[in-house]
């Protein structure tokens, strides 16, 4: 009787001590991917307000800042980010709007960002002429991967990255615009294409038009 109560009573303290193992392996793993997204989030924002060209402010200091014309930049949450660089020409509010269900044609680079600005060593995807062409200056064939064709997609109907959407919802035909966006609302855990696991990445995009 007295071994069974202590086969127990081992059986017990086994059981808990695998679920205390499993508990700290799953923190563990949770806290590794908060630190990524920490770092990544960090060295966004540090970018964009210190050394991007030009510097940017958060939107929401737009009220305090003594420039007529601020340079700034949207963020949704602490993962995706949008400059426009285009947001103050002149009639741009009387373009075409990327809304949900528009047909939008664009023109992009796609870079993993490293935390500085985006060179061609970083690109991983674009359909830009001059860019591939740059590329294939340095001897790399780039006819079975890209094209210069424009990208055509058509909002609300998972086409490309949702967060990619979000950010574009709101631009107008004829903008250039910065996406900035941290592996999670990215590719995730996964490699895809050229783009290592858990990497921030960054799309320049020129809309080039926009109709319903």
């Amino acid at each position: 009787m007295h071994d069974y109560m202590c086969m127990n009573v081992f059986r017990k303290i086994a059981c808990f001590v695998a679920v205390v193992l499993v508990a700290m392996v799953a923190l563990s793993c949770s806290n590794e991917n908060d630190a990524v997204l920490t770092s990544q989030q960090t060295s966004i924002s540090r970018y964009l307000t210190s050394s991007h060209q030009p510097r940017l402010i958060p939107e929401a200091e737009i009220p305090n800042s003594l420039d007529n014309e601020p340079q700034f930049y949207t963020q949704w949450g602490l993962d995706i980010y949008r400059y426009i660089a285009t947001y103050y020409d002149e009639g741009r509010d009387e373009k075409s709007v990327v809304e949900h269900d528009s047909v939008v044609s664009m023109t992009y680079s796609a870079y993993i960002f490293g935390g500085s600005k985006p060179t061609i060593s970083n690109l991983n995807a674009t359909n830009d002429a001059e860019n591939i062409a740059t590329l294939e200056a340095a001897g790399l064939n780039t006819s079975y991967e890209w094209t210069d064709e424009p990208m055509v997609v058509t909002f609300g109907r998972e086409e490309i990255i949702p967060a990619l959407e979000t950010a574009l919802v709101g631009c107008v035909e004829g903008d250039r615009v910065e996406v900035y966006l941290t592996y999670d609302v990215a590719y995730g855990k996964h490699y895809v294409g050229f783009v290592p696991p858990k990497s921030a990445v960054v799309w320049i995009i020129d809309i080039n038009s926009v109709t319903k």
